[in-house]
C-alpha cells in the first residue's frame, strides 16, 4: 500500500515547538517554509479537497499559533498592506462564513470583507474529502457530519433556506438504512479478538436492542458474552429490578446526574468494564471519552441501556425516547456538512464555482484562484494565521502570518470566528477575567479517516457496511454517506470502489482527580505525536480482522487514505459531572463572548455546542453586536 499512499508523518506538536525554540529565533520560527516576501501561489490547479495523507490540523496550520500560545512569540515587525475593509473575519469555518454572509446582507453587497484562515482549505471542521478513481468521484466527510434540524432556531431555518438547502429533499436523498441518518437502522457490532477473545460481527438494530425493542433478547445472546454477563445485560435492558430502589425520586435524579455511566453499569448492574465497552462507540464519537465520562442521565439521553432499571420514571423515559428516536432523521450531504461552507463561499464569491443550487454544489469544481482577488468585494485568504487583533482609533487592526510574512490589515469591524482558546492570545487589550472564561472549554480531539477502496465486495459481503467497534482502535467503520444528489450517485455496488469512514478518539480514560478537560488535553498531545504510519497500520490491521475472511486484502484493495486529525476538534459541551450549573448568562462561554470594542466573537465555542446551527446562531449574534 505504501507505494500508492503518500505518507506525511508528523512530530509531536510540543516537541516541534521546543525543538524550534531551541534552534531558531522567534522570528525564524514565524517564517515557516517560504522566503520572506514570496507570496503564496494559488492557481486553478490548487485543490485541497483531493489531498490525502494527514489532513485536518495539517502541517503548516498550527506552528505559528503554537509559538504564540505556548511561549508568547509574535513577529516584532509587520508590513502594513494597502488594504482596508469593512469587516475582517478570522476563521473560515461555518460560523465565520455565515457571519460574512450576514454582514454583507445587512450592510450591502458592496461591503468589503476579508476572511482569514490558518488552514489550506476553508470550512473548518466541515471538511470535504474528495477522491477520484476509475472515472468516478467519491466523497467523504472529513469532520462535521449531519444537520440537527430539530434544534434549528427560526434564524437558522431561514438562513439554511436562503442559501439554497431544501431540508426535505436533502433528507430524502440519503438511504434510509444509514445509521448516521436514521438511528433505527441495521448496523453491525464488531467484537475484536483482542478485547472479546475472538473476532465476530453481529448485525441488527442495536439502538432498538439497547432500548429493549424488537427481538432484543436473541440479539444480546448472539453477542456470545459469558453467560453471567449475558444474563446481567438482559436484566439491565429488561428492567428486571429497580437498581435504585432504595432511593427516592429526587435522590434518583441526583444519582443519575452525579454518577458516571460506567460506575452505574459496574457497581449497580454488575457488568464488567469489558462488557460496558459495548456501549462506548457512540459515547466516544459524541464526547471523545469512554463510559466513565458522561453521567447516567447523559448516557441514557444518547440511547444507551439502563432506563428501565431505574424504576417507573426510567421506564416511561424509555417509551418516550424510543418513540421520538424512531421518528427522527438527520439530513446530510455526501461530503457531510462540507457542502454548507461551499454554498456560502459560492454566495460570497460567485466566480469560485458554477451553479446555483444545492444539487450542483456537490459536484462543482471550485477554482481556488478566485478566492482572494483584489477586485472582489469579498476575499478569502487561506494559510493565514492571525496573531494580533486590536482596536484602533478608526476601527480594528488585524495582523497575521502567511508564508512567513508578518502582515497587517485594517477594517471598521472584526469578527473572531476561531477557536475560543486562541482568542486571549490574539487580543492583548482583553480583560484577564474574560480571557479565563475563553480558556475554560477544551476542544475534543478527534480523528476521522476516509479510506478509498478499489473494490467493496469483501465489505459488502458482510452486510450493511456500517459497524460500531467497541474496544477497537477505530470505534466506527462505516461506508461514506449514501446520499445521491444532483449528478452525484452515492450508491455502491459490490464491484464498485467505496469510501469507508472510520472514527478514532485519542483521549485516555479519565483518571481519579482528572476532569474531562484534562483528558482532552492529554488526548491532544497524544494526537500530535501519532504519525500517519501508525494510523495506516491500525487501519490495515482492523479492516483485515473485520473483512479478511471475505477476501479483503489491504495491500491490494486500499487506494488512498485521508486522516483528518482534529487536535482542536469539537466544541466542549458542558458535562453533568465536571461542570457546575451556571445561572443564565454566567457560563464561561457567555461571559467569554462579550464584544471588545469593535471586535465581536462568533464560533460554536461561543455557544458551547458543536453543531452547524450553533455556529450560525453565533454568527447572527456577532453581526448584530457590531450594529
Amino acid at each position: 500500500m505504501s507505494r500508492h499512499i503518500k505518507r506525511r508523518d508528523f512530530l509531536d506538536g510540543a516537541m516541534l515547538a521546543l525543538a524550534a525554540g531551541a534552534a531558531m529565533s522567534p522570528r525564524e520560527l514565524l517564517s515557516l517554509g517560504a522566503p520572506h516576501g514570496s507570496p503564496p501561489i494559488i492557481d486553478s490547479s490548487y485543490y485541497p479537497p483531493t489531498l490525502t495523507g494527514m489532513r485536518g490540523s495539517h502541517d503548516g496550520s498550527f506552528e505559528v499559533a503554537h509559538a504564540m500560545a505556548w511561549r508568547g512569540e509574535k513577529p516584532s515587525k509587520y508590513t502594513s498592506l494597502d488594504e482596508e475593509y469593512d469587516l475582517i473575519v478570522v476563521g473560515a469555518g461555518i460560523s465565520g462564513l455565515a457571519a460574512a454572509y450576514l454582514y454583507r446582507k445587512q450592510h450591502g453587497p458592496e461591503s468589503r470583507i476579508l476572511i482569514l484562515d490558518n488552514h489550506d482549505d476553508f470550512g473548518g471542521h466541515a471538511k470535504r474529502n474528495e477522491f477520484h478513481i476509475d472515472g468516478r468521484m467519491l466523497l467523504g466527510a472529513g469532520g462535521s457530519q449531519n444537520l440537527e434540524t430539530l434544534n434549528f432556531s427560526d434564524d437558522v431555518n431561514a438562513f439554511i433556506d436562503e442559501i439554497g438547502v431544501d431540508i426535505k429533499k436533502l433528507g430524502a436523498a440519503c438511504e434510509n438504512d444509514f445509521v448516521l441518518h436514521t438511528l433505527h437502522s441495521e448496523h453491525g457490532v464488531f467484537l475484536g479478538k483482542e478485547h472479546f477473545g475472538k473476532s465476530r460481527s453481529v448485525l441488527g438494530n442495536w439502538w432498538g436492542v439497547w432500548l429493549g425493542l424488537g427481538d432484543w433478547r436473541q440479539m444480546v445472546q448472539s453477542l456470545q458474552l459469558p453467560d453471567e454477563q449475558q444474563q446481567r445485560l438482559i436484566a439491565l435492558i429488561a428492567g428486571e429490578k429497580d437498581l435504585t430502589e432504595e432511593l427516592s425520586l429526587l435522590e434518583t435524579k441526583r444519582y443519575i446526574e452525579a454518577t458516571s455511566y460506567m460506575e452505574f453499569l459496574t457497581s449497580r448492574a454488575g457488568l464488567t468494564p469489558e462488557t460496558a465497552t459495548l456501549f462506548e462507540p457512540f459515547i466516544k464519537l459524541f464526547w471523545g471519552l469512554g463510559a466513565e465520562c458522561p453521567s447516567v442521565s447523559e448516557a441514557l439521553l444518547l440511547g444507551m441501556p439502563g432506563a428501565r432499571s431505574l424504576g417507573l420514571v426510567g421506564k416511561l423515559f424509555t417509551r418516550v425516547f424510543g418513540y421520538v428516536s424512531s421518528k427522527v432523521s438527520f439530513p446530510m450531504f455526501p461530503d457531510g456538512n462540507a457542502s454548507i461552507p461551499r454554498l456560502l463561499v459560492r454566495h460570497l464569491i460567485p466566480n469560485v464555482a458554477p451553479g446555483n443550487t444545492m444539487d450542483d454544489i456537490v459536484t462543482a469544481r471550485f477554482d481556488y484562484s478566485q478566492l482572494d482577488r483584489s477586485d472582489a468585494p469579498v476575499r478569502l485568504r487561506l494559510n493565514s494565521t492571525a496573531v494580533n487583533v486590536v482596536n484602533s482609533k478608526d476601527g480594528v487592526e488585524v495582523s497575521y502570518v502567511q508564508d512567513g510574512n508578518a502582515l497587517t490589515v485594517s477594517a471598521r469591524h472584526c469578527i473572531l470566528a476561531c477557536y475560543n482558546g486562541i482568542i486571549p492570545h490574539l487580543c492583548p487589550e482583553m480583560p484577564e477575567a474574560q480571557k479565563e472564561h475563553l480558556r475554560y472549554g477544551v476542544k475534543i480531539p478527534l480523528v476521522m479517516v476516509n479510506v478509498l477502496l478499489r473494490r467493496s465486495a469483501a465489505i459488502q459481503a458482510m452486510g450493511p457496511a456500517q459497524y460500531t467497534c467497541p474496544g477497537s482502535y477505530f470505534v466506527s467503520v462505516m461506508k461514506s454517506a449514501p446520499v445521491s444528489l444532483g449528478d452525484y450517485n452515492g450508491k455502491t455496488d459490490e464491484n464498485d470502489p467505496m469510501v469507508l469512514w472510520m472514527g478514532h478518539t485519542p483521549s485516555p480514560r479519565i483518571a481519579d482527580g482528572q476532569s474531562a478537560r484534562d483528558a482532552y488535553r492529554l488526548g491532544r498531545y497524544k494526537l500530535y505525536s501519532t504519525p500517519f504510519a501508525t494510523f495506516e497500520s491500525e487501519i490495515k490491521k482492523q479492516l483485515t480482522e473485520m473483512f479478511g475472511e471475505q477476501g479483503f486484502d489491504a495491500e491490494r484493495d486500499i487506494a488512498a487514505i485521508t486522516v483528518n486529525r482534529w487536535s482542536h476538534g469539537y466544541t466542549y459541551d458542558y458535562l453533568d459531572r465536571y461542570d457546575p450549573q451556571w445561572e443564565e448568562g454566567q457560563a464561561p462561554h457567555e461571559l467569554g463572548r462579550a464584544p471588545i470594542g469593535r471586535i465581536s466573537i462568533a464560533n460554536s465555542d461561543s455557544e458551547a455546542q458543536a453543531y452547524v446551527h450553533s455556529a450560525i446562531d453565533a454568527a447572527y449574534r456577532a453581526v448584530a453586536e457590531l450594529g
